[in-house]
C-alpha cells in the first residue's frame, strides 16, 4: 500500500510540473529567477527541468545569460548535473515503488532484468551514453532501472556521469554566444 501511495504521489508531481512547465512562459517567471538569485536558482531549475517531460533540460535555456553576467562554467556544469541527477533519483524512486502497481512496468521489468543479465557491462555504458547525448528525458532508463532494482547508487553515478558530460557540451555550446 505505501508503495502504491509513493508511485502516485510521485507520478502527480511528474504531471503538475509538466503542466506547469508547458503554461509558463520561458522569458517570465523562470528567466527571472535564474537571473536574479543565479547558482542556486540554475540548481533548482536543473531539478525541476528534470523532473517533468515538456522541458526535460529547462535549465539549458540560461545558458548564454547566466555566462554573459560572468557565472563560473564549471560551477554551472556540475549545477546542472547534481540538479538532473537528484531528479533522475526521484525517477528510480517511482520505478521502483510502481513495479508491483503496474502490469505495464512489470513487463519492462522482465526485459530488463533479461537485458542486464545478458549485456552486464554494456548497461553502465547505455547508461552514460544516453545520459551523456541523448536531450531527452532520463526517466526513460532510470525509471525501469528501479523497476529492475538494477541499484541505486550505481544508476546514479553513472546517470550523474552522463549529465556532467551533457551539460559541459551543451554549456561550451552555449559559449560560443556570449
Amino acid at each position: 500500500m505505501k508503495n502504491k501511495i509513493l508511485f502516485f504521489g510521485l507520478v502527480t508531481v511528474f504531471l503538475v510540473l509538466t503542466i506547469w512547465f508547458a503554461s509558463i512562459e520561458p522569458e517570465g517567471v523562470l528567466k527571472e529567477l535564474v537571473l536574479r538569485y543565479g547558482y542556486l536558482s540554475f540548481l533548482g531549475v536543473a531539478f525541476l527541468g528534470g523532473l517533468n517531460f515538456a522541458f526535460p533540460s529547462l535549465h539549458l535555456a540560461f545558458i548564454v545569460p547566466l555566462l554573459s553576467a560572468g557565472l563560473d562554467f564549471w560551477i554551472l556544469v556540475m549545477l546542472g548535473a547534481v540538479g538532473s541527477t537528484l531528479a533522475d533519483g526521484i525517477g528510480y524512486v517511482l520505478g521502483r515503488s510502481g513495479e508491483e502497481s503496474f502490469g505495464v512496468l512489470r513487463r519492462v521489468g522482465d526485459w530488463g532484468k533479461k537485458f542486464v543479465a545478458k549485456h552486464p557491462r554494456l548497461t553502465p555504458v547505455i547508461i552514460v551514453g544516453w545520459a551523456s547525448f541523448v536531450p531527452m528525458p532520463n526517466e526513460i532508463f532510470v525509471i525501469p532501472a528501479g523497476v529492475i532494482r538494477y541499484g541505486f547508487w550505481r544508476t546514479i553515478s553513472f546517470t550523474f556521469l552522463g549529465n556532467i558530460v551533457f551539460n559541459l557540451i551543451t554549456l561550451n555550446f552555449g559559449n560560443l554566444f556570449v
